[in-house]
């Protein structure tokens, strides 16, 4: 069991227990891309839910949205309300201060001022993967605890839906 301090945000595992969600960890080799969980976990990326960190200003954002996408920045801009070009992706001090590592980000984050946003197709979604917030780790969850964990989480079309069957080799971070 994982632990936190005052000023280290619980485990996304951590979380998932309290609240009382049915899930189930899989431990493998660290990953960081679609083509490592492919290779490493043996779990289904069609089946994974991707998150990845932006800032803008002092905001950060948990974006999750199908494995098999790719992100629209434009998109998720707009859906956040801030210009593109303020969007960045979070550095591993930000990661760090979530309590996540690279390569295993979670939308389920206890960190208070987040704002998680979920691509609209995450809703329709049943059982996912998604990361743990480790990268040696991924948890198998039903996609609405994760949306019912993320408080009122933000629902948007930011995944590209033109790019949403790539290949999983052109997929990009898994975590």
């Amino acid at each position: 069991m994982s632990t936190s301090s005052p000023s280290t945000p619980a485990a996304p595992d951590d979380v998932l227990r309290a609240a009382g969600v049915t899930f189930r960890v899989h431990t493998h080799p660290p990953v960081r891309t679609a083509e490592d969980v492919r290779r490493e976990t043996g779990l289904s990326v069609a089946d994974s839910v991707k998150t990845l960190v932006f800032t803008a200003d002092d905001q950060v954002f948990l974006v999750a949205f199908p494995g098999l996408a790719r992100l629209g920045y434009g998109r998720l801009a707009r859906a956040v309300g801030v210009p593109r070009s303020r969007l960045r992706p979070a550095g591993e001090e930000v990661l760090r201060g979530l309590g996540m590592e690279p390569g295993g980000v979670s939308p389920v984050c206890s960190a208070p001022g987040v704002t998680v946003v979920f691509d609209t197709a995450v809703t329709r979604m049943g059982t996912v993967y998604c990361g743990s917030g480790r990268a040696d780790r991924s948890v198998e969850v039903g996609a609405a605890d994760l949306l019912r964990l993320a408080g009122t989480p933000l629902v948007a079309d930011v995944a590209d839906a033109a790019d949403a069957t790539v290949s999983v080799a052109g997929a990009g971070d898994a975590g």
